[in-house]
């Protein structure tokens, strides 16, 4: 709510901007500062963009991935990830050690430790909460 009062740039805006604030929680820092330190510890020079597309790549159940990319750096990190994952799957104990920051962070995008006494019925974004 506060950054919508006092938007910190773009991405705090009216519309889209602001819902993107979700990606912003402390549970979600949390879920990608882990997933990160398990790319480190495996050795995965792509960092989490390639333990990311790796992992999309194993799922039997998933037959693409949508990204999106702000720079042509991004686009590349993408591209090269994209090649590694062709290369083979993740090591059973990553997706073990995957799947465990998961079930300690489930839903790290929807919690938030920020919300206010006067917040009142309204979430993060100014939806509605019964």
């Amino acid at each position: 709510k506060r950054y919508a009062e006092a938007p910190r740039g773009r991405m705090d805006t009216r519309g889209w901007g602001l819902t993107l604030g979700r990606y912003r929680t402390t549970a979600m820092r949390s879920a990608a500062a882990q997933y990160t330190k398990l790319a480190k510890e495996y050795g995965i020079k792509g960092g989490l963009t390639e333990l990311s597309f790796r992992f999309v790549a194993g799922r039997k159940a998933v037959t693409s991935s949508l990204v999106g990319h702000t720079s042509l750096a991004q686009l590349d990190a993408s591209i090269d990830a994209y090649r590694k994952a062709a290369k083979g799957p993740l090591p059973d104990q990553l997706l073990w050690d995957i799947d465990r920051v998961h079930l300690q962070n489930r839903l790290p995008l929807f919690a938030n430790d920020e919300a206010g006494k006067d917040w009142r019925n309204e979430g993060f974004i100014g939806e509605r909460i019964p």
